[in-house]
């Protein structure tokens, strides 16, 4: 069974989390909001740092992620999480969008770029990926996408066990 809601589940493949020379993707997903009927989202996507940067001990990290409205794209800073347990190996980067009340089905653009300081100084590295989205939040409402989230669960399904694969 393919998760979706709103979408055709057929040709959404996931895409891979990549590493680049500086950065690894641990995460990324767009994050829904149902406290209202009509389904609002926003993305979410964890990054590692591989690599520390030899110009700056503290990068300034900001994300350039596609609007899925088709305006200018969104410029997101990086928050760099504090481990206060020591259970990271490496320094790690959450970026979270504001709220998008509208999202389509399909894969968004995203992009990661550390600089030397908040001024954007200098280009330090640029970590680049996609998210896909497998919720239409036009079509698909609150109830609908809760009896589909239910369902997965009563399979014994997460929502990753729902993905599609290329051979599906």
């Amino acid at each position: 069974m393919a998760f979706s809601c709103g979408c055709d589940p057929k040709g959404l493949l996931e895409p891979t989390f990549k590493t680049s020379k500086h950065f690894t993707d641990l995460s990324a997903s767009f994050a829904v909001n149902t406290k209202h009927e009509q389904l609002s989202t926003h993305y979410s996507w964890l990054v590692e740092l591989r690599k520390e940067f030899s110009q700056t001990a503290k990068p300034y990290v900001e994300a350039t992620l596609q609007n899925p409205e088709g305006g200018p794209p969104l410029q997101v800073p990086a928050i760099e999480l504090v481990d206060t347990q020591k259970s990271f190996d490496k320094r790690r980067y959450y970026i979270v969008s504001p709220a998008l009340p509208r999202l389509g089905c399909g894969l968004y653009e995203v992009k990661l770029t550390a600089y030397t300081d908040k001024n954007k100084s200098k280009k330090l590295a640029e970590h680049s990926n996609h998210i896909l989205s497998r919720i239409n939040t036009e079509t698909c409402y609150k109830q609908e996408f809760l009896d589909k989230m239910q369902a997965l669960a009563s399979n014994g399904q997460s929502w990753t066990d729902a993905r599609p694969t290329s051979s599906s």
